[in-house]
């Protein structure tokens, strides 16, 4: 390289690494302390957040514990006050932020399966087949409840030394919309017939008291071809189109092989099948009583061999069946408890497990 182009070539000043960390030092300064109060925040609500995951399990349970004590097993009265103290005593066993819990606002009201109207109803209200008895528990840290609000741990150097939490649960029994294999006895009955021995006027519903018997009326089901389209039932093959003994006896001891829920739609299949009524009068309440408490579909109508769309799920009480005059002698009842269910659907007599709805 000659001296010509050396001198040719720019100068280039040499670098100054001291000088480059001089300048981010102070930005570093500036930026710590949001950083470290970044962090100490989302460790404090990180642990707020579990916090409140525990008290809504603790609300959770104390709902669902009331809920269960809400409904008389033999169909008498709603026991609010037995409610009430059941999920009062549910809150006292659970824990937050280690620490027990002693304090909940519990309610008691109806509550609508259809969200129409939305939230708990007060319990003068006259409800529907659609309306439930409920139970509402509220949880909250707080000044004065449950040992105060959920403390800080670095969010107190800057004066917040806690963070006030609320959570709510509501529970209630209800009836089912959908029935799973194995929960229905495959006899369908007019909407129309339920209706004329169901009173639903009262909560629970129950079935119209006979005057001259001060019980719950007993009649006979039976086919359309002798009894009218309000008084008669016939035999569903559920999904399936096929009228013949050995399809309906297979459903009589089986029960439905999928599972139905209301709108679907049922074979309706007319008919007396004589030997169905001796099948079912071996397994009623004058038999061995094992299909004496059934639950069975609702429909529109049953007067045709056709579709038909179930409407609710009903309780049925057989009492006997005679093969000569071809008839299911029975009551509605509301003593069939199903855990073979799901769903929400009008209460017809058959009761589900309490479940969470808020």
């Amino acid at each position: 390289m000659n001296t010509s182009e050396a001198r040719s070539r720019p100068h280039r000043p040499k670098t100054m690494p001291h000088r480059q960390r001089g300048a981010v030092a102070p930005l570093v300064a500036l930026l710590l302390p949001v950083l470290i109060a970044s962090a100490a925040f989302a460790i404090d609500l990180a642990y707020v957040h579990v916090v409140r995951n525990e008290m809504q399990n603790d609300a959770d349970a104390a709902a669902l514990a009331g809920a269960h004590a809400l409904v008389d097993p033999n169909g008498g009265a709603v026991r609010w006050a037995d409610a009430t103290a059941q999920a009062q005593q549910s809150v006292s066993l659970n824990r937050a932020a280690g620490q027990p819990l002693s304090d909940a606002q519990v309610q008691t009201g109806y509550w609508n399966l259809t969200g129409k109207p939305a939230g708990l109803q007060a319990q003068s209200l006259v409800p529907s087949v659609w309306d439930a008895p409920a139970v509402a528990v509220t949880v909250r840290k707080a000044a004065g409840q449950n040992q105060g609000p959920v403390q800080t741990f670095f969010a107190r150097f800057w004066q917040i030394l806690g963070i006030d939490q609320q959570v709510t649960a509501t529970a209630a029994p209800s009836s089912p919309g959908m029935m799973q294999p194995g929960g229905i006895f495959p006899l369908a009955m007019a909407q129309c017939m339920y209706d004329s021995y169901w009173d639903r006027s009262v909560y629970p519903p129950r079935p119209r008291i006979d005057p001259a018997t001060g019980k719950p009326y007993v009649f006979k089901i039976g086919s359309g071809y002798h009894y009218g389209v309000c008084s008669s039932g016939e035999w569903t093959s559920l999904l399936n189109d096929a009228n013949d003994v050995g399809t309906i006896r297979q459903l009589i001891t089986q029960g439905n092989p999928v599972s139905l829920e209301m709108g679907q739609n049922i074979w309706i299949e007319p008919g007396s099948k004589t030997t169905l009524y001796q099948t079912v009068q071996k397994c009623s309440a004058a038999g061995d009583h094992s299909c004496e408490y059934v639950v069975v579909p609702t429909v529109t109508q049953t007067d045709n061999h056709a579709l038909s769309p179930i409407t609710g799920f009903a309780c049925l009480h057989i009492l006997d069946a005679n093969n000569g005059q071809k008839y299911v002698l029975a009551e509605m009842s509301n003593r069939c408890n199903s855990s073979l269910s799901g769903g929400a659907g009008p209460n017809y007599g058959v009761l589900q497990p309490p479940s969470l709805v808020q």
